[in-house]
């Protein structure tokens, strides 16, 4: 645990961890977490010591820790190309009220929110904006920008919708970071020549579908000869290190992390935000 963070955090919606991995990296210290499900809970747990509690619906906001930035991947199942699109009306996308409930309640510094690249434009925009109209009321000026991991260190091809906020009185003038490049290639990682640059999105479902298969994300020609990426190498490609403890079976872990954040972004969105100079001094 960082002995001087330059900020604290909860973690919401936290999954396996790319939020608190990646803010660990640019000094970062985490107050709480919060998820409902048992396997990543145990994963959680595993890799940091800490016990993510339940719903937060169920989260009284005057139990939570005093704590600088708000940071989470609110489920994006109501928003997916692949889901049903449920948008607001999806008792999952009311999630989104959550958190401003959290940030009227406890006035952090900022946040950090991810979600799918399609949530800016379905039902023509009027969800996005229905959002980032609770998020502005709630008190804060709001950013917002696709970013791809592959710009930033992880050889995926993965873009996600980041959302920044600042509190008002705190008048940020926020840019987004720039693209660092990607040293690391596929090849590096599946231990082979490959035939791609980059690795596809990693995802929940719809595993083995096949090298030919136009929904294929898992298959890779490594060598001359077919390869299905394991859970280590997935892992790899999200910025986590392989030996990051994953609970459940085989499907379990590669659920938890298709449904992670790239934690390279993270890291680099942290450093952006302790750059603006707006968090004071930690104590120990």
């Amino acid at each position: 645990m960082e002995k001087h963070p330059k900020f604290t955090f909860i973690d919401l919606f936290s999954g396996i961890g790319g939020f608190h991995h990646g803010l660990l990296q640019c000094g970062g210290r985490c107050v709480m977490a919060s998820d409902i499900d048992p396997v990543t809970v145990e994963s959680y747990t595993r890799n940091f010591g800490i016990v993510p509690r339940g719903d937060v619906c169920e989260i009284i906001s005057e139990d939570i820790p005093d704590f600088d930035v708000l940071c989470g991947g609110f489920p994006c199942q109501p928003f997916s190309n692949i889901g049903q699109k449920g948008g607001l009306e999806d008792s999952r996308g009311t999630l989104i009220f959550q958190v401003a409930r959290i940030l009227r309640d406890k006035r952090p510094k900022a946040f950090i929110l991810e979600n799918v690249k399609g949530l800016m434009t379905i039902n023509k925009g009027t969800i996005f904006s229905r959002m980032l109209e609770e998020l502005t009321s709630s008190g804060y000026t709001v950013y917002h920008m696709i970013l791809e991991a592959k710009d930033y260190g992880v050889p995926q091809i993965r873009k996600r919708l980041f959302i920044i906020g600042f509190r008002d009185d705190l008048d940020v003038d926020f840019s987004f970071p720039e693209p660092t490049g990607c040293a690391l290639k596929l090849s590096d990682i599946l231990k082979g020549k490959t035939e791609r640059e980059y690795g596809f999105t990693v995802r929940v479902g719809g595993r083995h579908s096949g090298i030919d298969n136009k929904f294929n994300w898992d298959c890779y020609t490594v060598d001359g000869s077919i390869h299905y990426i394991t859970p280590e190498e997935c892992l790899q490609l999200q910025g986590f290190p392989s030996s990051h403890y994953l609970a459940g079976n085989s499907a379990d872990k590669y659920r938890q992390i298709g449904n992670s954040v790239p934690t390279t972004i993270v890291r680099e969105l942290g450093k952006a935000l302790v750059s603006t100079g707006v968090f004071d001094p930690q104590p120990p």
